[in-house]
């Protein structure tokens, strides 16, 4: 293998960074475990649907502030403590 070779393997083998929609969806998850949630209870009380809350915390959605804002609410803290 040539040298550029090699050094496209180990790019393609590198994981890719999280986008900042994965890395809120992971801190949120974590908030939620340490609180002993499920998402259920989550999205139940947040009054939002199942499909929304979802795609947050999966990080494949883009996140309403006033959703932020009521998940925040039920995980009692700030929203900025949702923003890694």
């Amino acid at each position: 293998m040539h040298d550029r070779d090699q050094q496209q393997a180990r790019e393609a083998a590198r994981p890719s960074p999280l986008t900042p929609a994965e890395r809120l969806g992971m801190r949120i998850a974590s908030l939620r475990i340490d609180a002993n949630l499920t998402q259920e209870k989550v999205f139940l009380a947040a009054g939002i649907s199942r499909n929304t809350y979802q795609r947050i915390e999966g990080g494949t959605g883009d996140a309403r502030y006033s959703h932020l804002l009521r998940i925040a609410s039920v995980l009692h803290c700030h929203v900025r403590d949702l923003i890694p």
